[in-house]
């Protein structure tokens, strides 16, 4: 089974990632009808290995076409993601839109072969729009049964990927929350923080479109010794790429619910939105999945 989506939202790649426009038409869906489809400061080595259970593989950062200002010595990068999920096509998921956000770490080295890429899943997040945070409960249920670990949360905005802020239309912010047990009737519940982002149009980008893309479309490991691809494509008239700069705060057990070797607040960190399609394909090997990355979707 393959579900298709368009993506629109925000990645921000630290040593941060953000993906587009929030809604964007789905153009892959006919061609795959039964596939979710739709339009969607340095952290030490050493504490990002702390909570990833396979190598870490030293990504090409002398690459000036990938890093053009380099990467921070001893350090890996984190990516952090929201996204709006627009006009979601799969026939088993009548749900039109959807939420998501992520950390991940890119460059895992899951057949510890020392060359071969994938994405660890942190954390990953998932809601629904318009305060309609129950509907990310069956897609939660179902993806961690399929092996991605997710948890139920809350955006804001409740609505797009991202947000410009009052005073400033040209700074935009993002914030994610995990509901641990809602209380839509007398207060807030249990809603710890996760993540915020805040960033504007990078002047100086630290990164270039091309890293942003190949980190994307690496392989994700799944808890039940598969993996699976999820194929981002920007190669539509509505992808309005930018490459970003921002902050980047994840909020650690006390605060929060990201893992305490994360937490922090990140300043000046390199980011990229765009509107973008995603096919998503059922599990696999991560041998299969790893020789069937697409080349025109890193390109």
């Amino acid at each position: 089974m393959q579900v298709q989506l368009l993506v629109a939202g925000f990645v921000s790649l630290f040593a941060s990632l953000a993906l587009g426009n929030p809604s964007c038409p789905n153009t892959l869906a006919f061609y795959n009808p039964n596939l979710r489809s739709a339009c969607y400061n340095a952290i030490p080595k050493a504490s990002v290995q702390s909570i990833v259970p396979y190598p870490l593989i030293t990504p090409p950062f002398a690459d000036k076409t990938l890093f053009p200002k380099g990467f921070p010595a001893n350090t890996h990068p984190v990516v952090v993601s929201t996204g709006y999920q627009n006009d979601i096509r799969m026939m088993a998921l009548q749900i039109p839109a959807l939420l998501a956000g992520s950390i991940y770490v890119p460059f895992t080295d899951r057949l510890k072969d020392g060359k071969t890429p994938f994405n660890y899943g942190v954390q990953n997040y998932i809601g629904g729009v318009d305060g309609k945070e129950i509907e990310g409960v069956v897609p939660a249920v179902v993806g961690t049964a399929e092996g991605t670990k997710i948890f139920v949360g809350r955006f804001a905005p409740n609505n797009d990927a991202y947000a410009p802020i009052a005073s400033n239309p040209n700074e935009f912010t993002a914030q994610v929350k995990q509901i641990i047990l809602p209380n839509p009737i007398s207060g807030p519940g249990i809603v710890p923080e996760a993540y915020d982002l805040d960033f504007i149009s990078a002047l100086a980008p630290l990164y270039t479109q091309k890293i942003f893309r190949a980190i994307i479309n690496q392989p994700t490991i799944l808890t039940n010794l598969l993996c699976q691809r999820n194929t981002y494509y920007f190669n539509e008239t509505f992808a309005e790429p930018k490459l970003r700069s921002g902050n980047v705060t994840l909020f650690g057990p006390l605060a929060g619910s990201v893992p305490r070797a994360l937490a922090g607040r990140y300043v000046k960190q390199g980011g990229y939105s765009a509107s973008g399609e995603i096919v998503g394909y059922n599990p696999e090997t991560c041998e299969d999945a790893a020789s069937n990355v697409d080349p025109k979707a890193v390109q």
